[in-house]
């Protein structure tokens, strides 16, 4: 088996709890994700099995989608409802539904993130949520990231001195959807956290398309596994005729960028799928030091 299964990740579990039941359920060892959700996040989960798991990397790529709710009040060390409350803003009576809309949307686009004190990136050598629960202090890395679309989804519900509400956001990898939570509390002047999150889509695979761990052990896996060709199929592709090119693709070889910008009706190409028969075959991409060349990206033994 070769491809994706989409899994709709259930709350309390880590990506890799994930990983591990399904290398149980469908008993293989060649198993992974292509991006981690924490345990209280719920949503799309990409799992990667036999060759999909050379598409990782391209797949994280991918822009991603989620639904969040935002909780205006009161902030937390962890950014989200799980954390140990940091500050509160005891008057929201200023905070009107206008002002909100202004500030989710004010985000579209590109701007400057903090990665969070709990985050698996690295500082001098170790995550920062080491440091975190160990009290200390560093700088963390400010990051650009992109917001293609946001915009509130609910009505905005006014309660026990708090004011809470529903974002819908599609974003690039890498961003930091209750660290954008805390964003927008801070564009309205108040401490604010992130109260819900569900991934609606990754990879271009949505919730709609996914399957949960308990239905799949009931199930045929096959008939839930997303095939290479579908995951790829957004590049430029050529389905290989000539032997002779076919013999140097099958080994791997770089090839002149002429040769594949003959074949392919689009310009500027970076990347291309290559096929045989409407089988895939790999990935080529520019060559990083010689200009004019293209070589493997992945190559798949389907």
């Amino acid at each position: 088996m070769h491809g994706v299964i989409p899994i709709n990740k259930p709350k309390g579990l880590t990506s890799h709890d994930v990983v591990v039941r399904m290398r149980k359920i469908l008993h293989m060892k060649k198993v992974g994700h292509t991006g981690t959700l924490d345990p209280e996040v719920t949503g799309v989960l990409p799992i990667v099995i036999g060759d999909g798991t050379k598409l990782t990397e391209y797949m994280q790529t991918k822009k991603k989608r989620y639904r969040a709710e935002v909780t205006l009040g009161f902030s937390t060390d962890t950014e989200d409802q799980t954390g140990t409350v940091e500050a509160r803003s005891d008057d929201l009576s200023d905070i009107t539904d206008k002002s909100i809309d202004q500030a989710v949307e004010g985000f579209t686009g590109n701007y400057l993130q903090q990665v969070p004190k709990y985050a698996s990136v690295r500082v001098d050598g170790r995550k920062l949520y080491e440091y975190a629960r160990q009290g200390i202090e560093v700088e963390r890395p400010i990051r650009e990231v992109h917001i293609h679309s946001i915009s509130r989804t609910s009505d905005i519900d006014r309660k026990d001195g708090l004011i809470t509400f529903e974002i819908d956001v599609e974003c690039s990898k890498g961003t930091y959807i209750r660290t954008l939570a805390v964003d927008i509390g801070r564009a309205l002047g108040v401490a604010a956290h992130m109260s819900h999150l569900v991934r609606t889509e990754s990879c271009g695979i949505t919730l709609e398309q996914t399957v949960t761990l308990e239905a799949l052990q009931e199930a045929d896996p096959e008939d839930h596994i997303v095939p290479i060709a579908e995951i790829i199929e957004s590049l430029p592709t050529i389905d290989i005729t000539d032997a002779d090119f076919l013999f140097r693709i099958r080994n791997g070889q770089k090839v002149g960028k002429s040769d594949i910008m003959d074949k392919v009706d689009m310009e500027n190409v970076e990347m291309v799928a290559l096929k045989h028969e409407g089988v895939p075959i790999g990935i080529y991409y520019d060559h990083p030091e010689h200009e004019g060349l293209m070589k493997p990206y992945q190559m798949f033994n389907l």
